[in-house]
Formats: C-alpha cells, sequence, structure tokens
C-alpha cells in the first residue's frame, strides 16, 4: 500500500502526518467513536473531547496508519495471510451455517472498514515529509525518538483553532457531516456509520412531532412515496399507537403542518404523505400499489 510519495522518498525515517491533518483524523475519530454508537455529538461537546486529545497527541506515523487500516479491513473480513476474504463453506448442519454467518461483516463494518483506508489514503497524499540522505534520515530518527521519550509538554487548543481545524475537516469531505437541528443545536456525526436522514431523526428525539413530520416530508420528496403509520413504532422512534395518534391530532391543529396528510388503502393501511410534494391522488395510487398491488402479483 505504498504511495508515489513513499516509493520516492530516499532513507528510512518514520513519516508522519502533518499535525493539522493528524488533527483532522482526531476530530473524525472522535465523532466516529458516536456515530458507532448510533448517537450525535454537540459542538461544544466535540471541542471539550478534541481539546482533550490534540493537546498531547503526537503526529502519527504514516506506516503505522496504514499498517491499522489492512489490520482493520483484514479483521473485518476475516481474512488470513494469503486469503483475499472469509467464505464461509457450505454445509447442512443448520448450527454450523449460523456460526459461519456470524463471521460474515455487517454492512457497516464494512463501510467502516473501507471509508477509514480511504480516509488514510486521502490525508496522507501529499503530506509526506520526504528526505535526500540516509544521514538526514539518521538524524530525524533521533529527533523523534527524543521527543518521543521527553515529557509531551500539552498545546493549548483554542476555539479559534478549533474552528478552523473543523472547517478544513469538513470541507474535505472526508465522513464529517454537520447537521443543524430543528431547534438550531449544531450536531456532527460520521456518514459511512450514521446516514443524515437517521441523524436528523436523532437530533429531534426531543420532538416527537418534527421527527414524524421530516420524515414524512422527506419521503414525499425525494423517492416520492407516503410513509406507512406502523412504521413509527418501530426503531429509533418506537411511538405507541397512542402516542402516533396524539401526535397526529397536534399536526392537525397546528397551521404550519397541514401539509401532512393521510391516506387509506383498500385494506385498512394508514399512509402519510406530505401535500407539498405529492398530490393527493398519486398519494392513494402508490399508497395502494405498494400495500395491495406489489403483494398480490404472482
Amino acid at each position: 500500500m505504498e504511495t508515489p510519495e513513499m516509493t520516492e522518498a530516499t532513507g528510512t525515517e518514520a513519516k508522519r502526518l502533518s499535525r493539522r491533518k493528524a488533527d483532522s483524523l482526531i476530530l473524525i475519530d472522535i465523532v466516529t467513536e458516536k456515530s458507532r454508537r448510533v448517537e450525535l455529538m454537540t459542538r461544544a461537546e466535540l471541542f471539550e473531547v478534541f481539546r482533550e486529545r490534540a493537546a498531547t497527541a503526537p503526529e502519527p506515523e504514516v506506516e503505522e496508519l496504514l499498517e491499522s487500516a489492512d489490520r482493520q479491513m483484514d479483521e473485518t473480513f476475516g481474512r488470513k495471510p494469503g486469503q483475499v476474504s472469509f467464505v464461509p463453506p457450505p454445509t447442512r448442519d443448520k448450527v454450523k451455517r449460523a456460526e459461519n454467518q456470524s463471521k460474515l461483516p455487517t454492512m457497516r463494518a464494512q463501510r467502516e472498514a473501507f471509508t477509514r483506508r480511504e480516509l488514510l489514503r486521502s490525508l496522507i497524499a501529499g503530506d509526506l515529509e520526504k528526505t535526500t540522505s540516509i544521514a538526514e534520515a539518521a538524524e530525524a530518527r533521533e529527533k523523534a525518538e527524543a521527543a518521543a521519550a521527553a515529557p509531551v509538554e500539552p498545546r493549548l487548543i483554542t476555539e479559534e483553532y478549533f474552528s478552523d481545524i473543523l472547517a478544513e475537516t469538513l470541507e474535505s469531505d472526508c465522513g464529517l457531516a454537520k447537521l443543524v437541528s430543528w431547534d438550531n443545536v449544531e450536531y456532527y456525526h460520521y456518514r459511512p456509520l450514521l446516514s443524515c436522514t437517521y441523524a436528523r431523526i436523532l437530533s429531534a428525539k426531543n420532538n416527537p412531532v418534527e421527527q414524524l413530520c421530516d420524515l414524512v416530508r422527506e419521503s414525499s420528496r425525494i423517492y416520492p412515496r407516503p410513509v406507512v403509520v406502523e412504521t413509527f413504532q418501530q426503531p429509533p422512534f418506537n411511538f405507541t399507537p397512542e402516542q402516533i395518534q396524539e401526535i397526529l391530532q397536534q399536526i392537525s391543529k397546528d397551521p404550519k403542518r397541514q401539509d401532512i396528510r393521510y391516506t387509506e388503502t383498500s385494506i385498512g393501511t394508514v399512509y402519510l404523505y406530505s401535500r407539498t410534494y405529492l398530490e393527493d391522488d398519486y398519494a392513494d395510487f402508490i399508497a395502494e400499489h405498494i400495500d395491495v398491488d406489489i403483494l398480490e402479483s404472482p
């Protein structure tokens, strides 16, 4: 996994990521940890954790970062030396099949492993320091070893510096995403592990009415199709039928949400849609098609 910069460089010193890119990586890792737990991170929380970690974090060695990404790929796909990936052997044993299935990587694990490797390649590209002689390489190595042995003097991480690194990281499109919630709270998430749609739902946990309306409008605008009402009894909503009924009553009395409407199919299933993006007749047709026509087709 050598880059052109690595092969062109002479000498044997450890090549390190620049300070600013190392700090971008710290930011991404902090948010990734939260997204892995299906949680959002506020700007204030991100600043506090970043200030603590970045204060004493060394500039990481490029080779170690790449090796770590390779190990993550191997662990995710159950690869051994000489293997491309884990392929479960065929078996009639149900217990064994279940065991083999548990060894297969999940889509989230695959996305995390792939994006981690590509992220590091992107950060490293064009950011390697080159030496022109073995003597310079030895001197650089000695300095690195001395710095590693010496006590680390914590850096002062200011709000201004944090804002600069955060803006650079967002502009680099490395998977870090910003979300401003309905009540103007700034959240961050890692897109490969937590989609924008899911993040928006989480950001409105304190407002069930907003959660429901946001999903209905998005479905009507993007797909476009209505949403079956039972969707809101499932995670991450987990509303009871009584809560859904109460939310719909609140919506019916809110002048700002009069675009949210419902349609009922011929077998009694209720769907919700936004009149802003779906005409009534088309919403009726799509709901009937999803709920009845597709199921009855051979």
